[in-house]
């Protein structure tokens, strides 16, 4: 198992602990932060798949930051460091994969591993299991493969879905924009405004126009919008910092 992984904890001791401890175990640590919003810079860059985070952090606590990187980065595994027993609401609002508790056991890190690989498998499956979506149109239900919706437009009570690689590039479907969002991997969809959810694996450019941006996508010739105050989100998502 060979994921890379982000150490963020102000305690230099116990972040080459547990470094070493993830090195020895295959694990590819590929940042280490002293503050919160060194961890957060550090996920938004580098996309790991592990977050080892302290909930006390210099700089803010740990579970606002898990928060905001849970809300940009839905499929990020998350491991709360702390040398408090009793959090574990906390922990389970930001769906935390695990806990660990200061000093560390070598057991208890073994078995942090163990459930860490589990819930990247499970991660996995789902995403498997959702790959493709069924669309209810006007002649019944249309199954597409999500990796091919370019983005969608609200259209009233229903909804335009624009495919970027088909014959049929144009799906009319029978239901409501914030519907489809429910449905759609949240890893790969974003909803850049109240009448459109965009793929973010297909974005070639984002332009200023007016009040709003402008967004375009690969094989497609048709565009869809950013509202201005979602624009620093989409930035994120895409990896691009100002």
């Amino acid at each position: 198992m060979s994921l890379k992984v982000v150490v963020a904890d102000d305690d230099r001791k116990i972040r080459r602990e547990l470094v070493a401890f993830l090195n020895d175990n295959l694990m590819n640590v590929v940042a280490e932060a002293p503050t919160g919003k060194h961890a957060k810079e550090c996920v938004q860059r580098l996309r790991p798949d592990v977050l080892f985070i302290d909930i006390d952090m210099p700089d803010g606590d740990g579970f606002t930051i898990a928060k905001q990187l849970r809300h940009l980065f839905p499929h990020l595994c998350i491991v709360f460091i702390t040398v408090y027993t009793d959090f574990g609401s906390q922990s389970y609002d930001v769906e935390a994969t695990d806990y660990l508790i200061k000093p560390f056991d070598e057991d208890r890190l073994y078995k942090c591993l163990k459930k860490i690989e589990k819930s990247l498998l499970k991660d996995s499956i789902n995403q498997a299991d959702t790959h493709r979506l069924g669309i209810k149109t006007n002649k019944g239900v249309e199954l597409i493969d999500q990796s091919q919706i370019g983005f969608i437009s609200a259209d009233s009570k229903k909804s335009t879905i624009y495919l970027k690689s088909s014959q049929k590039k144009v799906i009319q479907a029978h239901e409501q924009l914030k519907t489809l969002e429910e449905r759609v991997s949240s890893s790969h969809f974003f909803r850049s405004h109240r009448s459109f959810l965009i793929n973010i694996n297909h974005v070639k450019s984002i332009y200023p126009s007016g009040q709003t941006y402008i967004v375009t996508f690969e094989g497609l010739q048709e565009v869809a919008y950013v509202s201005r105050n979602l624009i620093t989100q989409l930035y994120k998502r895409i990896n691009f910092h100002i």
